[in-house]
């Protein structure tokens, strides 16, 4: 956050729009860095989102665990009466960001727990793939109408889900088997191209943080490596783990040392496997391949920690 806030500044300078001694100026006046109460907003923003997440999750065990003891009506009750409480407080009440983001986190929760409800109690006979479906497609208008980047990452990990385990019915064919293999490509190329959306649209206008679909295509692609190893699998595996690495740094260079780092553990992964399948190792061999892990990963914590120093001195 330090230096993407602070970049604007120093292109200012050099376009002459600000002088180069206030810059100091500049800074204290943007709050870089951040002073203590920056961080107690902070700290307590994350506490709070982490009170909704046990709230939410108290609500749906103390129903699970109290099952027999309530009937159906009850059951409705404890689940539903909160959820229309919350939506009152948001339409009435005046809350700051955090909160809000807090009580849409604690509805959206509370939203998943009445319809597993009411197909547990009602057996609908819907498959779960079409409850998790259902459960982030109802969240989309909340996410919009909230402007919450929260409800925008859930509802794009439960739409993930609902296609995994809708994957693995193998209900029909397209272009290519209901295996691993192709739930690998599926996922890697639909998170690389929201990826490619989120990262060429303007900054104001990302529903989530653009590094999440980015970090879930680089897992997709690493796990078809992986099994390019091991198995028959696609020989396209290898081009797009590497197209991968490249659009990564060239994304991530001197700007998100966490996506670098996932970059590293990749390759680090892909390495360890290769090796373990050259070697085929016995238990002298494990030890080899432990040691050779640990050097790979001194090795890539220098190279991050040169790569954090440049993006400092470039700051």
């Amino acid at each position: 956050m330090h230096h993407h806030a602070r970049r604007p500044l120093l292109d200012w300078i050099k376009q002459g729009r600000l002088a180069p001694d206030r810059l100091a100026d500049a800074l204290r006046l943007a709050e870089l860095p951040p002073a203590p109460d920056r961080w107690r907003q902070l700290f307590d923003r994350l506490l709070l989102l982490l009170g909704c997440l046990c709230l939410g999750a108290g609500i749906i065990f103390f129903v699970a665990f109290n099952w027999q003891g309530l009937g159906r009506l009850p059951r409705l009750g404890l689940v539903e009466l909160p959820l229309l409480a919350m939506l009152l407080v948001l339409w009435r009440v005046p809350l700051s960001e955090g909160a809000r983001q807090g009580v849409l986190l604690l509805c959206a929760l509370n939203l998943g727990a009445l319809l597993a409800l009411v197909g547990q109690t009602y057996q609908t006979g819907a498959d779960p793939w079409q409850l998790f479906a259902l459960w982030a497609l109802l969240l989309l208008p909340w996410a919009f109408l909230g402007q919450s980047p929260l409800l925008w990452t859930l509802s794009w990990l439960l739409g993930q889900l609902a296609l995994v385990l809708y994957w693995r019915l193998g209900m029909f064919d397209l272009f290519f088997s209901f295996d691993e293999e192709g739930l690998a490509w599926c996922l890697a190329l639909l998170n690389a191209l929201l990826w490619l959306l989120l990262w060429r649209l303007p900054e104001r206008y990302r529903l989530m943080p653009a590094y999440l679909p980015a970090l879930a295509a680089g897992l997709g692609v690493t796990l078809l490596v992986l099994l390019s190893l091991f198995d028959a699998a696609s020989p396209w595996a290898w081009p797009a783990w590497l197209l991968w690495l490249g659009a990564a740094y060239g994304c991530w260079h001197h700007s998100f040392i966490t996506g670098l780092a996932m970059g590293c553990l990749s390759v680090i992964a892909v390495l360890l496997a290769a090796l373990g399948k050259w070697m085929e190792p016995d238990v002298n061999g494990f030890l080899l391949l432990c040691i050779i892990a640990i050097g790979l990963s001194v090795a890539a914590s220098h190279w991050l920690q040169h790569q954090r120093r440049e993006a400092r001195h470039d700051s």
